[in-house]
C-alpha cells in the first residue's frame, strides 16, 4: 500500500495545488472586474464630471454604452466570485484553513486524531458531499437542457455553465477528503504520528 498510496496523495494534492492557483489568478481578475464596474459606475453618474467634457469625448453616448453592458459585467462578477469558492474550497481543506472546531481535537494524541479523522470522513464528510453531488444533477442537467442564461437583460449567458461547478465542487472536495483519508491511514499502518488534517508530508 505504502508506495502507490503515497503517489495517490500526491496526485490528488498537486490537483488541488493547481486549483489554488488557478483561484490566485482568479482573485486579481475579480478586483479587476470589480474596479471596471465600480469606477465607471460613479464617474458617469456624476454631473459634474460629465460637465467637465475630458478629452471632448461623447460622455452621453459612453454612459449609455455602459449601461447596456453593465449587467454582463456584473454577471462577470458573480461567475468568478463563484468559481473562487467552488474551486478554491478544495485547496483550503489540503492546506488545514478550513473551519473546525477543535477544542477537543487538538488535545488528542496522534492516533486519536487520526481516527477521528478517518471516521468523520466516512460519516459525515463523503455522505454529505455525495448528498450535495445527488440532489445538484438534475439541477445542473435541466440548466444544460435549455442551455440557461441570465434573467437580467444583457447578462451573460451562461447560467448552465456556472451552475455546473456545483457538481465540480463536491468532485474536488471528495477527491482531497480521499487524500487526506488515505494519509492518516498510512499514519495508523506504519504508528507514526498523523499530521494535521489536510497538511502534505
Amino acid at each position: 500500500m505504502g508506495n502507490k498510496t503515497t503517489t495517490i496523495i500526491r496526485w490528488l494534492d498537486v490537483l488541488a495545488e493547481g486549483a489554488g492557483r488557478m483561484v490566485s489568478w482568479l482573485v486579481l481578475l475579480l478586483v479587476m472586474l470589480t474596479l471596471i464596474v465600480a469606477v465607471p459606475r460613479y464617474l458617469l453618474s456624476s454631473e459634474w464630471f460629465l460637465g467637465l467634457q475630458l478629452f471632448s469625448l461623447d460622455w452621453e453616448a459612453i454612459r449609455s454604452v455602459y449601461s447596456r453592458n453593465v449587467n454582463a459585467l456584473n454577471d462577470s462578477i458573480q461567475y468568478v466570485h463563484a468559481i473562487i469558492f467552488m474551486v478554491g474550497v478544495s485547496y483550503a481543506l489540503k492546506c488545514g484553513e478550513h473551519v473546525r472546531i477543535d477544542i477537543i481535537y487538538r488535545n488528542l494524541r496522534p492516533r486519536t486524531q487520526a481516527w477521528v479523522n478517518i471516521i468523520g470522513s466516512l460519516a459525515l464528510f463523503y455522505p454529505m458531499f455525495i448528498f450535495l453531488l445527488v440532489m445538484s444533477w438534475q439541477y445542473v442537467i435541466n440548466a444544460w437542457d435549455v442551455m440557461e442564461s441570465s434573467s437580467r437583460p444583457g447578462g451573460l449567458p451562461f447560467v448552465y455553465i456556472l451552475k455546473t461547478f456545483l457538481l465540480i465542487m463536491p468532485v474536488m472536495m471528495m477527491l482531497q477528503g480521499t487524500a487526506i483519508l488515505l494519509r492518516n491511514i498510512q499514519a495508523l499502518r506504519s504508528d507514526a504520528s498523523a499530521p494535521p488534517p489536510g497538511e502534505s508530508n
